[in-house]
């Protein structure tokens, strides 16, 4: 596909907005608009019942999923959001009186909240500082303790942009006996994962963002050693392994990570990431995070030439698809350039500005002109 004909794909981009706030919400394509149509056509006008075509489509979109993050389809499972797939670990250790889990300061609450939830069972909660946005293996290798069972990590920080090392992380996490768990709704259709090649215990996604999905959607990676100590606190009827067998309530659960589906899928929602996904598929995914990347580093050049203050790292193996720029009065600047149909976000004093693969340089560039000339 050229880039014209990727950015066909997005029929917003015909109004003359410059949109660059993927790391808040990203556009549909027409692809998702199409098979969401699908899925309301066959249950508006008939045959109304298309469950084995929805259970097809569903099962296509775990194994697309699954080529995204470099895994094997049996190791994901669909969720609401990242929370909800968070939770899946939380509450599915045995948790004694001691414990402690291993996070990091000024996280988005959502790889908060879940964890710092196990207080109520004597749970002990550590952090480790950021410096100006980014976050040193020293630090948290000097913060883990032989009781310390989980680190919870973003994979790229929502404010900063700054990226970790998931390879890194995960050597010194099986040196301290330590479960690795990774935030990644801010990298996953930003930048190519394999999870083959680095290996996490257990990751969680909205698709919302950089995967152009629908909100209430998300996925889950569960590695098989996360699998064996994980005793999940909710069941439902298609936990099991024949879940059209109704009255057998002793079954075996699933052997894979379906066992924590527990019922009725967002058929909607996965409707149109399957949609989305096709997107990524022609595209190809490592040239989709090639792209991303190269529109990354032209705004990290562009904006530093500028002479804004960037707090994003310049190493392009820190940085993914967020570049931020601090100033004090990045609510006025937003509003301002939204003023002028272009979406960045602004986030407690900065201003983040998020492309994807389908934007461009001139967009980019246009974008920074403004944002130069309101100053």
């Amino acid at each position: 596909m050229t880039i014209n004909d990727i950015r066909a794909e997005f029929p917003f981009l015909e109004t003359g907005m410059i949109y660059l706030n993927h790391a808040a919400t990203g556009p549909w394509p027409r692809s998702a608009e199409r098979r969401v149509q699908q899925h309301v056509e066959g249950r508006t006008h008939g045959p109304v019942e298309i469950f084995q075509r929805t259970i097809k489509l569903i099962s296509g979109a775990r194994e697309m999923a699954a080529d995204m993050i470099g895994t094997d389809p049996s190791r994901v499972a669909f969720v609401q959001n990242t929370s909800e797939g968070l939770n899946i670990l939380a509450q599915g250790l045995d948790w004694k009186s001691g414990d402690r889990i291993l996070l990091i300061e000024q996280e988005f609450p959502s790889n908060v909240y879940p964890f710092i939830n196990l207080r109520r069972h004597g749970v002990e909660i550590d952090f480790v500082p950021q410096r100006d946005g980014r976050i040193e293996l020293a630090d948290i290798e000097q913060a883990l303790t032989p009781r310390t069972r989980i680190l919870a990590v973003s994979w790229v920080q929502f404010l900063s942009g700054f990226r970790l090392d998931l390879a890194a992380l995960k050597q010194m996490c099986d040196r301290h006996g330590t479960l690795l768990s990774v935030d990644a709704i801010q990298g996953v259709g930003a930048i190519r994962l394999n999870l083959r090649e680095t290996p996490v215990d257990f990751l969680s996604a909205g698709v919302q963002k950089w995967q152009l999905g629908p909100q209430g959607v998300g996925i889950v990676y569960v590695s098989e050693r996360a699998q064996d100590v994980i005793r999940q606190a909710h069941l439902g009827w298609i936990s099991v392994r024949n879940a059209w067998d109704f009255f057998d309530y002793e079954q075996e659960l699933q052997e894979d990570a379906r066992r924590y589906e527990n019922g009725t899928y967002n058929a909607i929602g996965i409707s149109g990431y399957h949609g989305s996904l096709e997107l990524f598929s022609r595209v190809g995914f490592d040239r989709a995070s090639e792209l991303v990347r190269a529109n990354a580093a032209h705004t990290w050049r562009r904006a530093h030439e500028r002479g804004f203050d960037v707090v994003t790292p310049e190493s392009a193996g820190e940085r993914a698809g967020i570049v931020t720029l601090r100033h004090e009065r990045a609510e006025e600047l937003q509003k301002a350039l939204h003023e002028r149909n272009i979406i960045v976000s602004a986030r407690v004093g900065h201003i983040r500005i998020s492309p994807h693969f389908y934007n461009t340089t001139d967009e980019i560039d246009a974008m920074l002109n403004v944002l130069h000339e309101l100053l």
